[in-house]
């Protein structure tokens, strides 16, 4: 696999942008940054290995970023979810299984694209420190002592040791437990003990930084791709879904971690999959229903669909236990929003509370890590609740909401374990376009992402729905009444008004 991946593949980037921290990572972690482009194939160095390349120009800094070889499999087997979902099936087994395609997903998708790895609200304080590990590549994150947030590859300068293994709260410096060199929060190298190291030296051995640090919607993502694109311009209309909710101030009311027997795709795939909900959330189908989804989607690397109206039905998360987020449109209020932003976090909004999925591939097919949060909308109490009462009604919510998950972990294990016989026999799964035109659209993120690209969106179906009209008539009232111009939502884009249709009709 090693050779395979020297031979690597010539992938350049046009893209110009200062990115927090270093210009480029070590040689091990470095990858392209997104840019389209068209596939032409080079003569092979061996007929065992061909090499595959993208015609894109170069970087800022002229250097050809390396990327490891893309097997012809994913090429061929690939092509026929490329494709309009009327016609398409869904990705082939292998790529859920197959531990070189596994590999090369690794460093093509989460060493080159924008991908979740912490809640701002984790790194709040300064002194908070977070380990996580993605794929074999351990990452450190730290808020220093001016409250500004870093990224750093978890790796001693000195000998290449480990620097940090678990979360930490109040920390003051980053200690290598071999030889105790000593690192600021910021990554700067402190101290080599017993040794006396000139201060140029120093300035010299700080902290690998990961390149690319950005947050959105109080998420902090990651991107270890040199002059990477930046994250608002890859998530399109997004923001302006998102910007009524106050994402940046939320409250954490819980967390359970996981070890999942299941790829991290089917963790994001089950995640869009709303058709399964009668058969496998029996309680959540009592407010979230099958027929009250509607598609939610417009340009961008996401995928996006809102249940509603949102129905009480005698749980947790009914609407008269807490407060929503103020400034919301009427509309807005009683719904709840679903969107799965590529590669790695889900995140359900409703209008008084969040909970994230994030998921994080290990080193072993097949195993995923993953957190589940919730997180309360500010000013989610209410004013006639005691403290322990508020406690009392979150913790309600984070157990149903975990309950939830708790069932969606065994229907992802049961289907890794149906994958593994199915690719014996070479079978691709089907598509009912009325339900699973979110899972067509992730699946093309993930297969143009290992191509070094975004989303085909002429592929992808013009999806219409009521609730997308509702929304954009309520901003062009709100605008209107403010005396500024009329904005039309983005992912409206002229398509036909029938309610929850999908079209394949474009402007």
């Amino acid at each position: 696999v090693t050779s395979l991946m020297r031979a690597g593949t010539c992938f350049g980037t046009c893209f110009e942008r200062h990115t927090l921290g270093a210009r480029s990572a070590m040689a091990m972690f470095s990858g392209a940054a997104r840019a389209s482009g068209k596939f032409v194939r080079r003569a092979a160095a061996s007929p065992q290995a061909p090499v595959w390349a993208v015609a894109a120009r170069a970087s800022s800094s002229g250097a050809a970023l390396q990327l490891p070889f893309l097997p012809p499999f994913v090429e061929e087997l690939g092509n026929v979810t490329i494709a309009p979902i009327e016609t398409a099936k869904s990705m082939h087994p292998a790529f859920y299984i197959d531990e070189q395609y596994v590999q090369v997903e690794r460093e093509r998708i989460f060493g080159t694209h924008w991908f979740a790895a912490a809640h701002t609200a984790e790194l709040s304080t300064p002194g908070d420190v977070k380990v996580i590990e993605v794929g074999g590549t351990s990452i450190i994150m730290t808020c220093d002592k001016d409250s500004k947030i870093h990224a750093f590859y978890n790796v001693c300068r000195h000998r290449g040791a480990r620097v940090a293994n678990k979360d930490e709260k109040g920390c003051k410096q980053l200690v290598c437990p071999y030889h105790w060199w000593a690192y600021r929060l910021d990554g700067s190298l402190k101290s080599t003990p017993p040794a006396a190291t000139p201060k140029e030296r120093k300035d010299l051995l700080g902290l690998q930084r990961v390149p690319g640090l950005e947050t959105f919607a109080g998420i902090v993502f990651l991107n270890q791709a040199p002059n990477s694109v930046p994250l608002l311009e890859s998530l399109g209309d997004l923001p302006k879904k998102l910007a009524r909710y106050d994402m940046v101030n939320l409250e954490h009311a819980g967390k359970k971690e996981y070890t999942i027997n299941g790829d991290w795709k089917l963790i994001a795939e089950n995640f869009v999959d709303f058709y399964h909900i009668n058969a496998v959330h029996p309680e959540l189908s009592k407010f979230s229903r099958v027929d009250d989804h509607q598609p939610y989607q417009g340009p961008g690397q996401y995928v996006g669909f809102v249940t509603t109206p949102l129905t009480d039905s005698g749980g947790p998360g009914d609407s008269h236990h807490f407060n929503t987020f103020k400034g919301l449109y009427p509309v807005e209020s009683n719904a709840g929003l679903f969107f799965q932003i590529f590669p790695n976090i889900s995140v359900t909004v409703y209008p008084h509370s969040v909970y994230t999925l994030m998921t994080f591939p290990t080193q072993h097919p097949g195993v995923t890590k993953e957190v589940l949060s919730l997180l309360m909308a500010p000013g989610a109490k209410k004013e006639e609740d005691t403290e322990e009462e508020y406690k009392e009604k979150c913790q309600k919510l984070f157990d149903f909401v975990a309950n939830v998950n708790d069932e969606d972990v065994v229907a992802i294990e049961n289907l890794q374990n149906g994958l593994r016989n199915a690719r014996a026999r070479g079978l691709h799964g089907e598509f009912l376009p009325k339900y699973d035109w979110p899972i067509h659209r992730f699946q093309n993120m993930v297969l143009q992402g290992i191509r070094g690209s975004t989303v085909n969106e002429d592929n992808m179906p013009v999806l219409c729905g009521a609730f997308q009209r509702q929304v954009t008539d309520a901003n062009e009232v709100g605008r209107a009444h403010a005396g500024a111009p009329v904005l039309v939502e983005a992912s409206d884009q002229g398509a036909p008004r029938a309610s929850g249709t999908l079209a394949r009709e474009r402007p």
